[in-house]
């Protein structure tokens, strides 16, 4: 995943990560959680919170066994990435040093594919999806990093 000093191209290449896994690749599902992990919070502070939010999104390895024999794969088509409205007024009336200079909420809206094979036939299902996570950028950090995720299909708008 390549650095970026901008919350939302940094937030698009996030998220275009997390939701791109293939179980054919043979590759465990926590190789699909670490590079998300190794551009987290510098500092760890945010780290368990950010692994307990990944859980949420990444099969477990119990179903990633499973969707492995279906030979599934998942991307996501971003549609939409920024800012969120609301985030100015709640960046405002945060408890004073309790976001770190830079902290942002960026809201991705996208579509996400399955696809995989089932019963010998192909298949491919769509679904919208809506998220926001928490990055922290200049001037803490010279290029962003991720913070927390939102629970999915509950974004700040």
């Amino acid at each position: 995943m390549a650095a970026s000093d901008d919350p939302v191209t940094f937030a698009r290449a996030v998220a275009t990560t997390l939701f791109a896994w293939d179980t054919t690749d043979r590759r465990p599902v926590d190789a699909h959680r670490d590079p998300i992990i190794a551009v987290g919070d510098p500092a760890g502070i945010e780290t368990p919170g950010l692994v307990a939010d990944l859980a949420l999104y990444l099969p477990t390895a119990e179903a990633w066994k499973l969707l492995s024999g279906y030979s599934t794969r998942q991307w996501l088509d971003i549609t939409a990435a920024a800012v969120p409205a609301s985030w100015p007024g709640i960046a405002a009336n945060a408890p004073a040093g309790s976001l770190a200079p830079g902290t942002t909420a960026v809201t991705i809206d996208g579509i996400r594919h399955r696809a995989g094979t089932w019963e010998g036939e192909h298949v491919h299902d769509k679904f919208t999806v809506a998220f926001t996570m928490f990055v922290v950028c200049g001037p803490t950090h010279p290029t962003c990093h991720l913070l927390r995720l939102g629970a999915l299909d509950t974004p700040l708008r």
